[in-house]
């Protein structure tokens, strides 16, 4: 079974800096088995070659692992402004503390992770992102756990 089914896409241009844009096509998947939503933008070449399935494979396969964490009991696709004052695409998961515990005995918070930092497969780079994101998780939870104990 696939990681991902992709649900829509519609070509853009993605602004990296002032001076820099790049033509790309901006892909929303639905991840599984958690059916997370979210999207990432793709190269318009890569696209146009039908190359994405790797690019789109590592994303769901990240997004997945992390939905995995017990204290994690949700995400979606989300956007917010960068420090550049650019559009940045993100996965905004919610942590549950305590980990695991129904919706109703639980507080929950929401760790913003760029989409950037979703591709675990890459070797060094990709255990450093995980590395990153699961500190992410690890310091909303800690937040959570802080203030319900006091």
């Amino acid at each position: 079974m696939a990681a991902y089914a992709l649900l829509s896409t519609y070509s853009t241009v993605q602004v990296l800096s002032p001076q820099l844009t790049r033509p790309v096509v901006q892909c929303t998947i639905s991840t599984s088995p958690s059916g997370v939503i979210a999207s990432m933008a793709i190269d318009q070449g890569v696209f146009d070659a039908g190359a994405t399935s790797p690019e789109l494979e590592a994303f769901a396969n990240a997004i997945e692992q992390i939905m995995a964490r017990t204290e994690v009991v949700a995400a979606v696709g989300g956007q917010s402004i960068d420090a550049n004052g650019l559009i940045s695409d993100n996965v905004v998961f919610t942590v549950s503390y305590p980990a695991g515990a129904a919706p109703s005995g639980a507080v929950t918070a929401e760790a913003v992770v760029p989409v950037a930092s979703l591709n675990f497969e890459d070797g060094l780079i990709g255990s450093t992102l995980l590395e990153n994101v699961l500190a992410t998780i690890d310091g909303v939870y800690s937040n959570l756990q802080n203030a319900a104990t006091g």
